[in-house]
């Protein structure tokens, strides 16, 4: 009598129908997995793409528009799957270089949808600091007024004793003057005659006031031009040296001429 095989291996109807099953089961799960396998490698592919898209690449396009109110602008758009606001301002970044960029997504005629991924942007000029004004120079001061000229006629060389005459020492000098003075018309001419302390007050008074007319006139007649002409004769007062003595005495006899330009 024959008994069964305990190993199993006989090869009978119900056996064969088992093994064709464990067959089929283990080519499902090795299909599945090589699937899976293949998906995540073209995940992991467009991850890769995407990453590596440029402005000009295909995940980005950039064109320029014109707002409704006549601005130049830019449309950045992102197409990659896993893009986002973030990648896109880099796009735009890059186009505006060293410029800010400018979203306009806010702007009246822009259209723009509210999606991260469409950006309506300009490129905006960096601001430049503002001149800086020059400083005034300083004006330079106004040129002094020229001084006054001041000559002294003294009574030794350029009067007659006790007179008013002048003589020919006192007319070259005045001259001179006038020759100096021509082409120019000055603002005034002042002359002042002055005597001794000898003498009558009144008498010095009268004589100093009489070579003081003589010399003035002497002046205008030959050319000296002025606005404003004036003379005096003062005597003995304001004294340039003592009355005491011949030679002071001497230097307080005199007439002083001031020319004022």
């Amino acid at each position: 009598m024959n008994l069964p095989s305990a190993c199993g291996n006989d090869p009978g109807p119900g056996n064969e129908a088992r093994f064709q099953r464990l067959r089929a089961f283990k080519l499902t799960r090795m299909n599945t997995k090589m699937l899976t396998k293949t998906l995540a490698i073209s995940l992991i592919a467009a991850a890769v793409l995407a990453g590596c898209s440029s402005t000009t690449g295909p995940a980005f396009n950039i064109s320029q528009i014109q707002t409704s109110d006549g601005q130049k602008a830019f449309r950045a758009e992102c197409y990659g799957v896993f893009e986002n606001g973030s990648a896109c301002m880099t796009a735009a970044q890059k186009m505006c270089g060293d410029q800010k960029v400018n979203v306009l997504q806010t702007l009246a005629g822009t259209k723009t949808p509210n999606d991260p991924r469409n950006v309506i942007f300009n490129c905006a000029t960096p601001a430049q600091p503002a001149p800086v004004a020059p400083q005034p120079q300083p004006q330079p001061a106004p040129a002094p007024a020229p001084a006054p000229r001041k000559i002294t006629l003294d009574e030794k060389t350029n009067f007659a004793f006790d007179s008013a005459v002048l003589t020919p020492k006192a007319k070259n000098i005045l001259d001179q003057l006038v020759v100096d003075s021509q082409g120019t018309k000055l603002s005034s001419v002042t002359v002042e005659g002055y005597t001794d302390s000898t003498g009558p007050d009144a008498y010095n008074v009268s004589l100093s006031q009489r070579r003081a007319q003589a010399v003035l006139e002497y002046l205008k007649g030959h050319g000296l031009n002025a606005d404003k002409y004036s003379m005096k004769g003062f005597g003995k007062s304001n004294p340039v040296a003592s009355n005491a003595t011949v030679e002071g005495r001497a230097q307080n006899r005199r007439v002083e001429v001031t020319l004022t330009p």
